[in-house]
């Protein structure tokens, strides 16, 4: 590898920061990248995707995506792990910008959002979005489907009573 590294670098017990810092990032896309990850720890941010220059001793064009998510803990559901991916891309003239804005997946608690009464349509850029394509878009979550429990009993009362014994 040109960068300094070779083949048979250590990585075992390699802090991940200290290389991207070194190696990678510029300090402006380091800390870019370290107050994305804390935001999501602190719930203020759901995920983060970032687009960043490959160093030229890397590979010169090329060009490198960083994408960051929560994960829950089960039993507080507050985030325990941020989990990184790191994808290459061709070259900035591909279909996605050069790089997302900071603020792109930043979630700020809204004070109102515009609902449908009747249909539960998200009111967004002048459009009606059905909510589960609203919640894939804003959230980038594949959803499943399921009923709760009080709509079982209001909509299906006969399963309700019988779950309701499998419970007990």
């Amino acid at each position: 590898m040109a960068a300094g590294l070779s083949a048979r670098f250590e990585w075992t017990g390699t802090d991940y920061f200290e290389l991207m810092r070194e190696l990678v990032l510029p300090p402006d896309d380091m800390s870019e990248l370290l107050q994305a990850i804390q935001s999501i720890f602190l719930g203020e941010r759901l995920v983060y995707s970032g687009r960043f220059p490959m160093p030229p001793f890397l590979r010169r064009g090329k060009w490198f995506q960083i994408e960051a998510f929560p994960i829950l803990d089960e039993s507080n559901g507050a985030t325990s792990f941020v989990l990184l991916s790191h994808r290459y891309t061709a070259s900035v003239t591909d279909s996605s910008p050069a790089k997302a804005p900071v603020m792109n997946h930043y979630r700020k608690p809204l004070p109102f959002l515009p609902i449908c009464a009747s249909c539960k349509s998200v009111h967004k850029g002048g459009q009606w979005v059905p909510i589960e394509r609203f919640l894939q878009q804003e959230l980038h979550v594949e959803l499943t489907h399921d009923i709760c429990p009080s709509c079982i009993a209001e909509l299906y009362p006969q399963y309700a009573r019988v779950l309701n014994g499998l419970a007990e």
